[in-house]
């Protein structure tokens, strides 16, 4: 297999073609957190006015605890979603062919 001089290719693997792989899985991981966190900014923002705009205490007590039921929500749905991106990401480099050395040094650790 013919390589670049800034491509390594170690028993047939190209760690650019890996990198960029996993460099473009965690740039989609980012970007959906960016969209995650700009929901959880709208929601802040809907309840905040609706805490202002509340006529008795009773009423902001009904909004606070919506607004903390939502975050509450909110908060468990984007552990959830961070937790499955970064097991699907750690599933698949482990899943991915690794060097010759690396392999050596796992079966090395292994025997002790």
């Amino acid at each position: 297999m013919a390589a670049d001089h800034n491509t390594k290719v170690i028993e047939g693997v190209s760690f650019a073609g890996f990198n960029a792989g996993l460099f473009d899985r965690m740039r989609r991981m980012n970007r959906s957190w960016l969209e995650r966190l700009r929901e959880i900014h709208q929601i802040e923002s809907e309840f905040g006015a609706r805490l202002l705009a509340a006529n008795s205490r009773a009423e902001a007590t009904t909004v606070c605890h919506e607004w903390m039921a939502k975050r509450l929500e909110t908060v468990a749905s984007e552990q959830q979603a961070f937790t499955t991106a970064w097991l699907g990401l750690v599933s698949e480099t482990m899943d991915s062919p690794r060097p010759a050395g690396a392999r050596n040094a796992d079966r090395s650790s292994e025997g002790r």
